[in-house]
């Protein structure tokens, strides 16, 4: 309570901060677990009891079509709010943790995204569709601070997609510290997990790091047996195959889009000149 009194908008207050829970997600055989911050209420410390989940990441039925290039399965969403105390106990903002598995269906025959090299093409046609592929939204900017960690048998991306602030007439705090950060790997030939953290609000970079970097340091993913046994004779066939170091933002030409008109049988979004076309996957 006493850290919670003593918030500001400088050193906010996130609950369950010190005292995470564990999420356990069986996935078809692979297994995969993190821990997030979890509270009833701000007022309570209690410790809350390990979440099992499981998915059949092969069962179409539990999939949505996000896009022609992408099918999405949530496994997990919860917000955080943080507080500030200057004015009585006030939420100045949250921080989105969502847990997804992508099945990737625009893959060409040949490609497999447990090649490194080829799993990184994948990341980029699934930011493309976060960023100019789905118009509607600010204009965006990605991959920002792009790195490279290993875990176990998995290589993760991490990066962040952040907010245009040249594109926005009058920029304020909020805009520039709203923007989501990924951490992507592969599960198997045509399926990712990707961990987002959706940031709102008015909290400083630091303290967003130290969420973000909590969370990740606990990511864990057990691959299966017979997943690891096609990894294996995937790095046999390219041996030579990894993940860039370093990347640069991309330089993407957003659509000229506008609302549709319902009474007229338009779509929500009616793009009128087309921008940068998702990145062509090689071989």
């Amino acid at each position: 309570m006493l850290k919670l009194l003593s918030a500001s908008r400088h050193h906010p207050y996130l609950p369950g901060l010190e005292n995470p829970q564990l999420i356990r997600v069986n996935l078809s055989g692979s297994r995969f677990e993190f821990q997030v911050p979890a509270y009833l209420d701000f007022r309570t410390v209690e410790k809350l009891n390990p979440i099992d989940l499981r998915l059949d990441i092969h069962n179409l039925r539990y999939f949505s079509r996000a896009s022609p290039d992408f099918c999405s399965a949530t496994l997990f969403n919860r917000d955080l709010d943080f507080y500030s105390t200057p004015c009585g106990v006030k939420s100045i903002g949250t921080i989105g943790v969502v847990a997804m598995v992508e099945r990737v269906d625009c893959l060409p025959n040949g490609m497999n995204c447990l090649n490194s090299a080829h799993f990184e093409q994948v990341v980029m046609r699934l930011l493309h569709r976060l960023g100019p592929g789905n118009p509607g939204f600010w204009k965006k900017i990605a991959p920002v601070n792009w790195r490279v960690f290993c875990r176990g048998d998995s290589t993760w991306i991490n990066c962040e997609m952040r907010n245009d602030i040249d594109a926005i007439l009058k920029p304020t705090p909020y805009d520039n510290m709203q923007f989501t950060s990924f951490a992507i790997t592969a599960l198997d030939e045509r399926h990712i997990l990707r961990v987002m953290h959706n940031t709102l609000g008015y909290a400083p970079e630091p303290f967003v790091q130290k969420v973000r970097g909590q969370i990740c340091r606990s990511v864990k993913l057990t691959l299966s047996d017979d997943v690891k046994a096609r990894m294996a004779a995937v790095k046999a066939r390219w041996p030579n195959a990894k993940v860039s170091e370093f990347r640069e933002p991309e330089q993407w030409t957003y659509p000229k889009w506008r609302k549709g008109h319902a009474d007229l049988g338009e779509p929500n979004i009616v793009v009128s000149k087309l921008g940068s076309p998702p990145p062509e996957l090689k071989l």
